[in-house]
């Protein structure tokens, strides 16, 4: 029976501390709705790197990773992917990048990421975001 490789990916939620609280970055998808910015690792590349990398091409944001927050496997084309999730604080956001012709981007508070995001994975580690924060110091009226 032939084995086939897992492929390694990596996503990271990008977030911000607003006068309106802990807000995160979410981007359209390919296939339609809302998710967060998530590629292959390329060789050569850290899954740290390639989730900064991908915050940038599809989102046009460049920030610091942070923390690790899981990961989850899932399926696509006949191939199993493996993907590494981190926290990302954004530290600027550009008027464009790579794919702004192709995506959309929008700023939302956690919990109202966690309604509107596709991905039934995504919603936990938007949820693991918000106590991390919280037992960072980050005040529970910001981190709502």
């Amino acid at each position: 029976m032939k084995r086939t490789a897992v492929q390694a990916q990596a996503a990271a939620i990008p977030f911000r501390r607003s006068a309106h609280g802990i807000e995160v970055l979410l981007v359209t998808r390919t296939g339609g709705g809302w998710g967060i910015p998530k590629g292959g690792v390329k060789k050569g590349q850290s899954a740290r790197e390639a989730a900064a990398m991908e915050c940038l091409e599809e989102a046009g944001i460049l920030g610091s990773v942070g923390t690790k927050l899981g990961s989850f496997t899932y399926r696509k084309g006949g191939r199993k992917r493996q993907v590494a999730v981190y926290a990302l604080e954004v530290e600027r956001v550009l008027d464009r990048w790579l794919e702004d012709g192709q995506r959309l981007r929008v700023w939302v508070p956690i919990a109202e990421a966690e309604r509107m995001v596709r991905r039934k994975e995504t919603p936990r580690f938007l949820t693991k975001l918000r106590h991390r924060l919280l037992t960072a110091g980050v005040p529970a009226r910001l981190a709502a």
